[in-house]
């Protein structure tokens, strides 16, 4: 991918970003915006519904208690309810109460603002104001023992009760809906009488009448949990949700799921004081926001502009910025040994490119003085070659005499001469190898396992061995030939003057990002003197070799542990560790230890 590209795609995609914040942020606020303006235009409609509601309910209150007001009323309707009707003299009275209350049901007022004000007793009066629709050859009193709101009066004693819409009994047609308040009288005793006040139920329907009715629903609730009006259809279900909505505080607003269609709905409730009916309006949320849709293309559309209008000065910007990275790029695929101390220069630019250009121009330089240096190291490196195939003579003779002794070994059947043969022969040629001049710790401990085996056998039962190492630290690096030497120190002057057994011990582990390998013997140990001038002799090494640059390359054998000393300071730059030591047992005991490198995934094992 060409740096004009990425370049192109980073703008491009940071555009994108901004757009598609910018856009769902916008969006969040008119949501919301939107959402908080409806619910503040449903509390106005509930309000106005439930204040509506409580003005057409009033009227209808206030007759029941003019009526309970009238003396010549009430009285009546004590008469009726306590004179023997089974005595024919009693009738004259019946027949005045009843003209009375008649009298007092039946006016212009009740006929002008009522469909209908009655009065009826249990036992079998009823009188009223509509008698234009009235039923007079129904049974009064299985009427009367029918309406469900009898007892709810009885109940309520004396105080007006709201009852939900229901068919009007008294209507001959028997299919007029209406809704009304109801009173208990109460006399002597409770219930002498009810007054009950209706209106029509279109009245309900011009109050609750709403611009949507598709995606807006209208819920009345009584304050004892009956449904009092719905411009939808009735179920169990939407009886559940009233009551659930009922139990609520009188005036709330919120986002509730529907039971029937699982769809949020926005839900606005007012109660009224008086009343107690509970108005709920709710409204589909979906359309109520489809409205704020249109918006969303018409701000998707300006989008999209603005992205089409990036995309063309992004690209023309991005060609004219990277046109120095092609001119750099055709004069670095140009270069060649020949042209490499020629200047580049760029007939437009900015200081950046300038900058990279001279460091360019600097590394060529550098890049030609390296190649000077490096056909002068040629030459030397030749004759070091026609030395180095000299020094190789003697180990492949070796090579070809112990493959003479090991086919020996297999014709006479010893398997021990074989053994060895391919143990001197493995060893040789770790050593005399010039392809690495290091080596992994794992690779040294199989060098001196080989070597603890040849020694073994010279030795017998005289020498013991044990190699223990984490497999944490296998795969880190020292020079070639350092354990050997160690341990074949610990064997040549750790016993001069001891006839014991010899153990030798090899010890490695990984401690807070180091390794270790301890190199512990049951000899003679360090003498004091011969430890101090060890000691003095890798200071000496240490001064001597702190101008160095690089001695990884450091050249196999010398002088023993000093030597060992050098090679791993100058491997490890100084940053290591090695100390000689007597062990609290008896013998001496060699630590060495470097830095800990990540583990590889090729690990090998010790």
């Amino acid at each position: 991918m060409s740096f004009q590209t990425k370049l192109f795609l980073t703008f491009y995609m940071l555009i994108i970003l901004l757009v598609v914040i910018i856009g769902v942020i916008f969006y969040q606020y008119a949501s919301r915006a939107y959402e908080a303006n409806a619910f503040s235009n449903l509390e106005v409609i509930v309000d106005k519904m439930s204040q509506q509601l409580d003005n057409l309910i009033q009227p209808m209150d206030l007759i029941t208690t003019y009526l309970l007001s009238t003396e010549g009323f009430m009285s009546s309707v004590t008469s009726l309810a306590t004179i023997d009707r089974t005595n024919p003299q009693n009738q004259a009275y019946i027949s005045e109460s009843r003209a009375t209350i008649y009298g007092n049901v039946l006016n212009y007022t009740t006929d002008k603002n009522f469909y209908r004000v009655s009065f009826f007793n249990r036992e079998g009066d009823f009188l009223t104001s509509n008698f234009k629709v009235v039923n007079i050859n129904k049974d009064v009193h299985r009427l009367i023992n029918s309406l469900k709101w009898v007892d709810q009066a009885d109940d309520a004693k004396g105080k007006v009760i709201v009852i939900p819409p229901y068919t009007d009994p008294w209507s001959v047609s028997s299919n007029a809906k209406v809704f009304g308040i109801a009173r208990s009288i109460q006399g002597f005793k409770s219930g002498v009488g009810y007054i009950e006040v209706q209106n029509p139920y279109t009245l309900l329907e011009e109050i609750f009448a709403v611009p949507d009715e598709d995606n807006m629903k209208v819920l009345a609730i009584t304050k004892t949990g009956e449904l009092f009006f719905s411009n939808g259809e009735i179920d169990n279900a939407l009886i559940s949700y009233s009551e659930k909505i009922n139990s609520r505080t009188r005036k709330y607003s919120s986002i509730e799921r529907n039971p029937l269609t699982g769809a949020e709905e926005f839900v606005v409730a007012v109660g009224s004081n008086y009343t107690g009916v509970k108005i709920v309006l709710i409204q589909d949320r979906k359309a109520l926001l489809k409205p704020l849709t249109y918006v969303i293309y018409i701000s998707c559309l300006i989008l999209v502009i603005i992205l089409i209008v990036s995309l063309g000065y992004i690209y023309i910007s991005s060609r004219q910025l990277a046109k120095p990275v092609r001119q750099l790029k055709e004069k670095m695929e140009s270069t060649e040994l020949e042209n490499l101390p020629e200047k580049i220069t760029f007939e437009r630019t900015n200081n950046e490119f300038e900058a990279l250009n001279r460091s360019f121009q600097r590394l060529r330089e550098r890049l030609n003085e390296a190649i000077r240096r490096e056909i002068k190291a040629q030459t030397l490196q030749i004759q070091a070659s026609f030395d180095s195939l000299q020094a190789q003579v003697n180990p492949h003779f070796i090579y070809n005499i112990l493959n003479v002794l090991s086919n020996k070994g297999i014709v006479n059947g010893d398997d021990e001469i074989c053994e060895i043969c391919d143990n001197i022969a493995s060893m040789l040629r770790y050593s005399t190898s010039t392809l690495k001049r290091t080596a992994t710790i794992a690779e040294e401990l199989e060098h001196v396992r080989k070597y603890l085996i040849l020694m073994k056998k010279r030795f017998e039962h005289r020498l013991e061995f044990e190699i223990s190492v984490e497999p944490e630290i296998c795969n880190a690096t020292i020079p070639k030939i350092v354990l050997q030497q160690i341990v074949e120190n610990s064997i040549n002057h750790g016993f001069e003057k001891l006839q014991t057994i010899m153990h030798i011990s090899v010890k490695g582990y990984a401690s807070d990002g180091w390794w270790y390998i301890e190199i512990t013997d049951n000899g003679q140990g360090f003498a004091p003197e011969v430890l101090n001038q060890l000691k003095i002799k890798m200071e000496e090494v240490k001064r001597e070799l702190s101008g160095a640059e690089s001695y990884k390359g450091l050249a196999i054998g010398g002088m023993g542990l000093v030597n060992t000393y050098a090679r791993l300071l100058l491997f490890h730059n100084g940053n290591f560790v090695f100390r000689l030591e007597n062990a609290e047992g008896g013998g001496a005991k060699v630590t060495i230890g470097g830095i800990l490198e990540s583990a590889k995934e090729d690990e090998e094992k010790c």
